[in-house]
């Protein structure tokens, strides 16, 4: 295999298969109007927990999705849809439509709408490139002001733009399933060159009036006697009023590739902000041998004492066709000074794409 597939490859399989998982060209069905791909993934998995047993756990990260577009000759948009399972693991993560999974029409020159499950805007660079190796941890779902925020959303309106020389942008409305109150907006944007990438997205839910259900009586045993416990009438509470800020690039040196980002995350309902930092530097040998490593940190909060936390990772990569064989280690410090979520683990994985 020449050093420019081994080079496409790379850019496939460590960069843009770590985020949508259909790096390599699909399998035509009926054209490019039917579509197979998917992965066959998985990794080893030895923990080493500071607080109780270490494990060895097999985990298959293993899916298959279909797509399609299909051009009419007298209706300008193509019609573009998706169906990705998620992760083959012997659980309720592994249906149909646990990925991203939409409909939509993609304009020539302007760009696509979709709608169904999807990534939040700003999600997309959260995810990809500061999230890897093992970075997520801390830089992504990790915070401490009680905020939760979407990644992966049912129930999403999405717009991509095309690319402009170098300049696009995304824009995503979610989070309506059950009110419109709950409107969850985000936009982001990137510009890209040679030799960089900058990017940059917003995230946020406004406060409104979540409905929370009644219960009915029930019965519990106190002191060994019967009591009944009176259920509570419907009620309503405030929830949302979060938003998180993310800024962040690339820089491609030849074989060097380094990353760097910056998320401010605000909980309003609480008064409490934190903010969250990636960096990470990869070097690739001959095209072949790919050596990566990776930091992720928060800071303390605004409220908290003592929670900050901090990812350490680093990763030795082997390229064959299709294929990219890896092993991490993982250094975690979760929390501050508590060492209930701290340890470091060892990945031995392998994924093949299809």
């Amino acid at each position: 295999m020449d050093k420019t597939f081994k080079r496409s490859l790379l850019g496939m399989a460590v960069a843009v298969a770590a985020m949508s998982g259909s790096a390599n060209a699909a399998i035509d069905l009926n054209g490019e109007a039917v579509q197979m791909y998917g992965q066959a993934a998985g990794f080893m998995h030895i923990t080493n927990p500071e607080v109780g047993d270490g494990a060895a756990q097999a985990v298959i990260e293993s899916r298959i999705g279909f797509k399609g577009r299909v051009a009419f000759e007298e209706f300008g948009p193509d019609f573009v849809w998706q169906i990705e399972s998620g992760d083959a693991n012997n659980t309720d993560y592994g249906a149909f439509g646990m990925r991203d999974t939409f409909l939509g029409l993609d304009f020539d020159g302007v760009g696509s709408f979709k709608f169904g499950r999807q990534l939040v805007a700003a999600y997309n660079y959260v995810d990809w490139p500061h999230s890897n190796p093992g970075l997520g941890n801390v830089f992504d779902w990790h915070n401490a002001i009680d905020a939760s925020f979407e990644d992966r959303a049912n129930n999403n309106f999405r717009f991509d733009s095309a690319t402009w020389n170098g300049f696009n942008f995304q824009a995503t409305l979610s989070g309506m399933g059950s009110s419109t109150d709950a409107l969850v907006a985000s936009i982001a944007t990137s510009y890209s060159q040679d030799m960089f990438s900058v990017h940059a997205g917003y995230y946020n839910q406004s406060k409104y009036d979540a409905t929370v259900a009644k219960t009915e009586d029930s019965v519990v045993v106190e002191n060994g006697v019967a009591v009944v416990k009176p259920g509570t009438a419907a009620t309503t509470e405030e929830a949302g009023d979060v938003s998180y800020t993310i800024v962040g690039g690339s820089v491609y040196l030849g074989d060097v590739t380094l990353t760097a980002a910056y998320k401010m995350m605000e909980n309003g309902l609480t008064n409490d902000d934190q903010d969250a930092y990636s960096a990470t530097a990869q070097y690739v040998i001959d095209g072949t041998w790919v050596l990566k490593a990776g930091y992720a940190a928060t800071s303390e909060s605004k409220l908290g004492n003592d929670d900050d936390s901090q990812a350490i990772t680093g990763r030795l990569g082997y390229l064959l066709p299709s294929t990219y064989l890896y092993m991490d280690v993982r250094s975690y410090d979760m929390n501050g000074s508590d060492e209930a979520s701290d340890g470091t683990n060892i990945l031995i994985g392998a994924e093949y794409y299809f």
